[in-house]
């Protein structure tokens, strides 16, 4: 590495703490209520209230290996996209939980695997900080022990106390902010990751 690459690092680096620095400071005051939480891009889409529907051959058992193994979506996708079609398709996920994390959009994220262990790829869900999702928020928070209020400008990792295996039900959801210029299923910040999700969760089972 030279010394230019490593200014360069350093300089980014610094303009990274900055930015995270000055970034508003979101309260997390209780497992379901936050403040001053800002979310953004596609938003409509990663609040989507719709409920899972009633038949339950509507809804597509799937695991993280599966969603790994997508392509990207069928259609360029924007910042202001609407849902497209393969995002208004239901899954249940079912996969262990290998890490959750709070973000300043008030979100909760789980990553998961496979139960098994056995296969690669890993897929983030999201569980949006409105009303409608506090008794799943709650049941994810009782995974930890996370202790309220807290304060997040950019994101923490919680601390899980073991690592279940929980399915999630919900639509399935393309990251865009996350996903390479090219849209492929592989996210540019986590390596083993998909950028498919499922975003919002409207079910969880452990």
């Amino acid at each position: 590495m030279t010394h230019a690459t490593t200014f360069i690092i350093s300089v980014i680096a610094s303009v990274c703490t900055a930015a995270a620095a000055t970034a508003p400071l979101v309260t997390f005051q209780s497992q379901c209520v936050c403040h001053n939480n800002h979310g953004k891009d596609r938003w409509s889409v990663k609040t989507d209230p719709s409920l899972p529907p009633t038949n339950a051959n509507a809804i597509q058992a799937v695991t993280p290996s599966v969603i790994f193994s997508w392509p990207g979506p069928s259609v360029h996708l924007t910042q202001s996209s609407k849902r497209i079609a393969a995002e208004n398709k239901w899954y249940a996920l079912t996969g262990r939980v290998v890490g959750m994390k709070v973000e300043a959009d008030g979100d909760v994220h789980i990553a998961l695997q496979d139960a098994t262990g056995n296969k690669p790829g890993s897929v983030v869900v999201e569980v949006p900080a409105k009303p409608k999702w506090c008794p799943i928020r709650k049941v994810l928070f009782g995974l930890t022990k996370t202790k309220f209020p807290f304060g997040v400008r950019a994101t923490k990792a919680l601390k899980v106390n073991q690592a279940p295996v929980i399915t999630v039900t919900g639509k399935a959801f393309f990251d865009l902010g996350h996903a390479p210029k090219d849209q492929s299923n592989r996210r540019t910040d986590l390596a083993g990751y998909a950028a498919w999700e499922i975003h919002p969760v409207m079910q969880v089972t452990m």
